[in-house]
């Protein structure tokens, strides 16, 4: 559909190129709601294996105010990385020609599995600080461009808010072990 000049009413171009465009974007917004998918799942799995000693560590810390039980860690990540996928799947129905947008969102991807690698596999809790805070700026250049979809925004704002929360624990957890 094109906007004609002096009017508000739009006008379809004549031809097939409107038919073939049509098709093209959704071939990108498909292989985008894949690759968003697979990034996120491919996450989800990697932080699932880096924290598979995760509940014995955890039970071993010296524990701050406000640390959660070992148990809510799964259902709340579960719950977050359904949130993240969604976000950037709508980001992307509206947006899908933003490809630094998707590689900011796979660099936060990288650096979420290789924190669980550092504080659980390899008892590196200090220096899983400065994962973090990498997470956080990461995130919120991301937030900022997903404030242009509104529901892309808010999905993603928990996952922003729970690494804040999580920056509390880890800098916590540093001091006190």
């Amino acid at each position: 559909m094109k906007s004609s000049n002096n009017s508000n009413f739009k006008t379809e171009k004549k031809g097939g190129s409107d038919c073939f465009r049509t098709g093209e974007i959704i071939q990108e917004k498909t292989k985008m709601l894949w690759k968003v998918i697979g990034v996120t799942a491919l996450t989800a799995i990697l932080g699932g294996l880096f924290s598979m000693n995760s509940k014995e560590f955890y039970q071993t810390l010296v524990k701050p105010p406000l640390a959660p039980p070992s148990g809510a860690f799964p259902i709340v990540w579960g719950i977050l990385y359904v949130c993240m996928a969604l976000a950037m799947i709508f980001y992307f129905r509206k947006k899908p020609e933003e490809p630094v947008v998707f590689w900011i969102y796979v660099l936060n991807l990288v650096l979420n599995a290789l924190w669980p690698l550092f504080f659980f596999s390899l008892g590196r809790i200090c220096f899983s600080v400065f994962i973090l805070l990498g997470l956080i700026v990461i995130n919120l250049i991301l937030i900022a461009e997903l404030r242009e979809v509104k529901v892309s925004f808010y999905l993603y704002l928990p996952y922003l808010l729970w690494q804040i929360f999580a920056l509390y624990l880890n800098i916590s957890f540093c001091i006190l072990n």
